[in-house]
């Protein structure tokens, strides 16, 4: 009774800011384009200060992890990509839903949903874990993009390897020397000044609260009934059969690593995250079926809210805790 009351209290305190960002959207109080300034800011300005204060702060053991937990992504996201590749001729019909299908399901919610749920559920010191988690999400993601991109698009043109880097340093070069810059730092035991101590902790602190509430303000409820059943497969795809990646990928990792309980937990939460918003970012190079993929976002950000806490109560099975 006491851990369902945890769980309400924590699926509450991730939903509000949501519900909030989406209630301020049906009012229109923000235009588009100051929407679309407050996720660049999220993006360009909040994350890298969080990610800055937290693997500045982080302790001993949560650095031990990071290697381990890198590579969990990169295997969660390799197994996702081959498995969109088996999957989605089979369910789809035509090219265009089956590109669409392919780039909804292969990459997860991992930092901005993630973290606020990793937070709510495991605490603080488990963000530590989710960072590193997501760390390296731009270079892994444009490499699984462009391959998915190659073999399922029969009238793209292909990427130059120096057009993929200029992507690549676009989107990776600022959270990456972040991280490298806090963990220098760290490992280091420079002391940062009050000053700008406090002028990053500012920042900081509006990530998490700034990202649920951006969620809520892209959040598109309304759905075609014809495409619901793709809209159900691809949820229940990343919802439920994510986990059993997720399970796959800490075999794997724990037969090379000393994997802790806290990046278990942090894995395999991460693999039944919802569709990314950052799948729209593809739709620059392959031709998508938005209303489609707008659909596929909703339906598994709101079926998370369902099925996270209920994962949470497996994995602590799991893990034991």
């Amino acid at each position: 009774m006491l851990l369902n009351l945890e769980i309400l209290n924590t699926m509450l305190a991730i939903l509000l800011p949501i519900a909030f960002g989406y209630l301020l959207k049906q009012v229109r109080l923000f235009k588009e384009s100051e929407v679309a300034a407050l996720r660049k800011f999220v993006v360009r300005v909040a994350l890298p200060f969080l990610i800055f204060q937290n693997l500045y702060h982080a302790d001993v053991e949560s650095i031990q992890q990071a290697l381990p937990i890198v590579l969990a992504f990169a295997l969660l996201t390799a197994l996702y990509t081959l498995a969109a590749l088996f999957i989605s001729p089979r369910v789809t019909a035509g090219e265009t839903q089956r590109l669409t299908f392919a780039f909804s399901v292969f990459a997860g919610n991992y930092a901005f949903l993630g973290w606020g749920v990793i937070v709510a559920f495991f605490g603080a010191k488990a963000l530590t874990r989710a960072v590193f988690f997501s760390m390296f999400f731009w270079p892994v993601f444009l490499t699984c993009g462009f391959f998915m991109r190659r073999r399922f698009c029969t009238i793209c043109e292909q990427e130059t390897r120096a057009g993929f880097l200029k992507v690549l340093i676009r989107h990776a070069g600022v959270p990456i020397s972040t991280a490298a810059a806090a963990l220098a730092l760290n490992i280091g035991h420079v002391r940062l000044p009050g000053a700008i101590s406090s002028f990053v902790s500012q920042f900081a602190v509006l990530a998490i609260p700034l990202i649920l509430f951006a969620i809520g303000q892209n959040l598109q409820l309304l759905m075609p009934a014809a495409r619901l059943r793709l809209v159900l497969a691809a949820s229940f795809f990343r919802l439920v059969g994510g986990f059993a990646l997720g399970l796959v990928v800490v075999a794997v990792l724990r037969l090379f690593f000393n994997l802790d309980s806290l990046s278990r937990e942090v894995i395999l939460l991460q693999a039944v995250m919802p569709t990314a918003t950052m799948a729209t970012f593809f739709g620059e190079y392959v031709t998508l079926d938005e209303e489609l993929l707008s659909g596929i976002i909703a339906g598994s950000t709101l079926l998370s809210f369902i099925t996270l806490p209920l994962w949470v109560m497996v994995i602590r099975v799991l893990i034991g805790q």
